[in-house]
């Protein structure tokens, strides 16, 4: 096995601001985080099809659009003045590439099966509250199987179920765990560590599930991002949302009226 000796390096903040991420020459420029809220489980918006269909902005119950993988569709928050810089309108598909040198996974080429079920795209959403230089999808998602892909390429109505095992994807193809990978720092896996319980306020030490098992969330990476097809239904034109005018940056008149308390008398 391979033994990596790590250094610790410490900077101060007027040092650390003139360094960059090697990968930036790559297009690597955004940070991708995936978080999970307080309130929602791994599979909330996945389970039930009522539920996904209101989990994001992209719920259609009938499918209008057959490159849907489902009722609801997995997608990424981004400061539309980023989106602008790379042509993707509110709504597209893009690709979302993660360092090249293990994501997907470790050793892929472009003409792998492997690749093309694993490399990540997702919907784009515009939100203004999203720094620039940052992108956050939430991880609350299942992420697409050999299975799905297969049936999402092969289903007349482009469903994303694998048929074998009724597994459903949210994702066309990949998922969160293309681009990101969980950290396990050595110092919570110690039997001497002082750590709370679980559940409660006790202050104690020893084994706690949550705490030195081998278990965590993917986080965060740093991403490039690729337009893939237009988010108008069949890759034609831009998403209705946006084209009728109640989405950031294309708002109607009637938009612009409410945005400014127009409709408010004394």
């Amino acid at each position: 096995m391979e033994v990596r000796q790590v250094r610790n390096v410490i900077r101060t903040w007027s040092e650390l601001k003139e360094t960059k991420h090697p990968r930036t020459e790559q297009g690597l420029v955004f940070q991708l985080n995936t978080p999970k809220y307080r309130h929602g489980a791994h599979t909330t918006p996945i389970d039930i099809d009522v539920i996904s269909v209101y989990f994001g902005p992209f719920g259609d119950i009938r499918r209008h659009d057959k490159r849907s993988p489902w009722v609801g569709e997995a997608y990424a928050n981004i400061n539309p003045q980023d989106a602008k810089v790379y042509g993707i309108e509110d709504g597209d598909y893009i690709w979302v590439d993660a360092d090249p040198e293990d994501r997907p996974y470790r050793g892929w080429k472009k003409t792998d099966e492997d690749y093309k079920v694993m490399r990540l795209m997702t919907r784009v959403r515009y939100f203004t509250g999203v720094p620039r230089g940052v992108l956050i999808m939430f991880f609350n998602m299942y992420q697409a199987s050999h299975g799905s892909v297969r049936a999402h390429e092969t289903n007349p109505d482009g469903l994303a179920k694998n048929p074998e095992t009724n597994y459903q994807a949210m994702f066309r193809y990949g998922g969160h765990q293309s681009c990101t990978r969980a950290w396990l720092s050595p110092t919570l896996m110690t039997d001497t560590l002082v750590r709370k319980e679980t559940f409660g306020q006790l202050i104690g030490e020893g084994y706690a599930p949550d705490i030195h098992s081998v278990v965590g969330a993917p986080k965060e990476s740093m991403v490039k991002i690729t337009k893939a097809e237009p988010g108008g239904i069949d890759g034609k034109g831009l998403w209705r949302p946006a084209a009728l005018g109640y989405r950031p940056t294309y708002e109607n008149e009637a938009m612009k009226r409410y945005l400014f308390g127009g409709y408010i008398s004394q």
